[in-house]
């Protein structure tokens, strides 16, 4: 953003107001001078009522200056109102190129406040920085970060305030050693959506925080890996698709990162790109994640035995035998294209009625209060 800069307007009343003091004059005084009403007086000196002509010759009259001097100074006061009037829409352009500013209103995440300077502040409290020249971080003291300059401000707000309330949540020491046994434990709650609720106690057991932040308008966020410090991951999910197998498919994603040590911002995970090239980090993600919930050589063997007919019957007798949910099963081989995006859609349970309000929630109705 560019820095701010400020205009002085000076008001022709405050220099009535001199010529008065410098004379000893009331503004009773000027008001029998020039034969107009004290309150025409008060309006002339406090800006209320513009100088135009017949005032201009009459308060030179008065002064003994010219009604020129008069006549520019109300001129040069109203360009410089009108001069801070565009610098104010300005800066506030800025403010919203920089960040998502309406939808951080409606969430309460800045103040709502009209004045721009108090708006700027807020902003800059929120995304963590002192000065325009700073660059947010949503991902402080990572052990590997992602840059902020590949995400939008959109992205990057809804980073800061999964931050923000992953800082409220408490969570043993983590240990990255034991996420592994971590990872078991989530696996085994995988075939039954009331266990969902379960979830983010586990991941506290293994020193990670989960939040809930809804996506903000455009950001096409899933989830994301942080750290709060070197010490304490945070996964953030936005349930941009509230299915099942997005969820589950999100939160051991976000667990590899973590096992390995990375921040990360995950954006279209779950958009069917499985063309699209990736990183190889994202690759890594991608792959563990899938292969937690399925192991590969079995969802392999399911595809090849079955040719492209994946009854439902035969989906929830797979998923019974690997100890998933159907829906799972389903959302592995849309991404696989071996079914429709059409077919099977019912399997694909909503998980947000288990989920919502257990984990820190900021969305959805929702709007905690961070200090």
């Amino acid at each position: 953003m560019d820095k701010v800069i400020s205009i002085e307007v000076v008001m022709p009343g405050e220099l009535i107001q001199e010529e008065l003091d410098a004379r000893g004059w009331t503004h009773d005084d000027l008001a029998e001078v020039m034969g107009r009403t004290r309150q025409h007086i008060r309006n002339l000196i406090k800006g209320k009522t513009a100088i135009g002509p017949e005032a201009a010759r009459e308060l030179a009259d008065a002064f003994g200056t010219s009604a020129e001097l008069w006549m520019n100074l109300q001129t040069s006061f109203e360009l410089s109102k009108q001069l801070n009037e565009d610098l104010q829409i300005k800066r506030r352009a800025a403010l919203y190129d920089f960040v998502p500013v309406r939808e951080m209103k409606k969430r309460a995440w800045i103040t709502d406040d009209p004045d721009i300077a108090s708006l700027e502040t807020s902003v800059m409290r929120f995304m963590g920085i002192s000065s325009w020249d700073e660059k947010p971080s949503f991902s402080m003291a990572a052990r590997k970060t992602t840059d902020c300059p590949s995400h939008t401000p959109a992205q990057i707000a809804w980073g800061r305030r999964a931050l923000q309330l992953g800082s409220c949540v408490t969570a043993s020491k983590f240990v990255v050693e034991n996420i592994e046994y971590g990872i078991k434990e989530l696996r085994a709650l995988v075939a039954n959506p009331e266990d969902i609720r379960r979830v983010p106690a586990v991941l506290a057991s293994m020193g990670i925080r989960l939040v809930l932040v809804q996506h903000l308008s455009g950001s096409k966020i899933d989830g994301a890996a942080m750290w709060l410090d070197e010490n304490s991951p945070v996964i953030a999910l936005s349930l941009r698709f509230g299915r099942i197998d997005n969820f589950w498919h999100n939160i051991f994603h976000e667990l590899v990162h973590i096992r390995e040590g990375e921040g990360a911002i995950d954006v279209e995970l779950n958009d069917g790109a499985r063309g699209a090239e990736v990183s190889e980090s994202e690759a890594r993600a991608n792959h563990d994640a899938a292969n937690y919930l399925i192991a590969s050589d079995q969802m392999d063997s399911f595809v090849s035995r079955h040719q492209g007919l994946f009854y439902q019957a035969k989906v929830i007798q797979f998923a019974n035998a690997r100890g998933v949910h159907p829906g799972i099963v389903v959302g592995q081989l849309h991404y696989r294209k071996e079914l429709d995006y059409r077919q099977l859609g019912k399997l694909l349970i909503d998980v947000r009625p288990h989920i919502l309000g257990v984990a820190i929630t900021d969305g959805w109705g929702d709007c905690p209060i961070v200090s």
